[in-house]
């Protein structure tokens, strides 16, 4: 009758809607980038596998250190949750330490020492700048960079003077004291010296291998007076 036969209809299209009432697991695949150098960012890909599209939540984030989580829901309405980890290296840090200047090149020698970042580093070690402000940069493996100042300035001049003796006698010495003040201590020629008459010249180097010079002149007495002079001492 036609009651069976409708009902034999709606029976058959039920079970086919139950029939393709499948539900299709999915998941979700996150990839990030890493970050090179601290306080840069990563670059976060949520992707959906399977399920039942459109998806929400899906897409690429940009984001900083730290732990996120990521929602993604298909078009039936279900849900997953994930997370993910984006590390970062420790910060890149230079510092540098200014030592004796070369006399010779006038230039001062700069000690930088890089620590953070990602070893090995360029820039860092020993560095010459001439006398004045400085600013160096060091680079990691990652191609980050960290700067350090300072100033490079110049110990006071070397100074060198004498202080010759008198010879009393014909043909005798003396002794001429040599003294420095300034370059940077210690010094290499100063002190106590026997000379003859004449002229003379001491130079004197300091610890930085700059040096100064002193001259002299030193008289003695005639040989006429020396002889007079060891009479008058017979005769008394």
């Amino acid at each position: 009758c036609l009651s069976d036969w409708s009902s034999d209809v709606c029976s058959s299209d039920l079970l086919t809607d139950i029939l393709h009432l499948t539900i299709v697991p999915y998941s979700i695949s996150i990839t990030a980038d890493s970050i090179l150098c601290n306080g840069s960012t990563s670059n976060v890909s949520v992707t959906a596998v399977g399920g039942t599209g459109p998806y929400s939540g899906d897409g690429n984030y940009t984001v900083g250190a730290g732990t996120y989580s990521y929602t993604v829901t298909d078009a039936v309405g279900c849900s997953i949750v994930s997370h993910v980890s984006i590390g970062e290296p420790v910060a890149l840090n230079a510092t540098s330490t200014v030592g004796a200047i070369n006399c010779n090149s006038g230039l001062g020698n700069v000690t930088v020492v890089a620590t953070g970042g990602t070893a090995p580093y360029s820039g860092d070690g020993l560095n010459q700048k001439p006398v004045g402000p400085y600013l160096i940069t060091v680079t990691d493996a990652n191609g980050c960079t960290a700067t350090t100042s300072g100033t490079v300035v110049p110990p006071p001049a070397l100074q060198v003077s004498s202080i010759p003796g008198c010879i009393a006698c014909n043909g005798g010495t003396t002794t001429v004291s040599v003294i420095a003040s300034g370059g940077t201590q210690p010094y290499v020629g100063t002190g106590n010296f026997p000379v003859s008459a004449g002229n003379y010249s001491f130079t004197v180097s300091d610890a930085n291998g700059c040096s100064a010079t002193t001259l002299g002149t030193i008289g003695e007495r005639s040989e006429e007076h020396t002889s007079e002079l060891q009479s008058l001492r017979h005769l008394v």
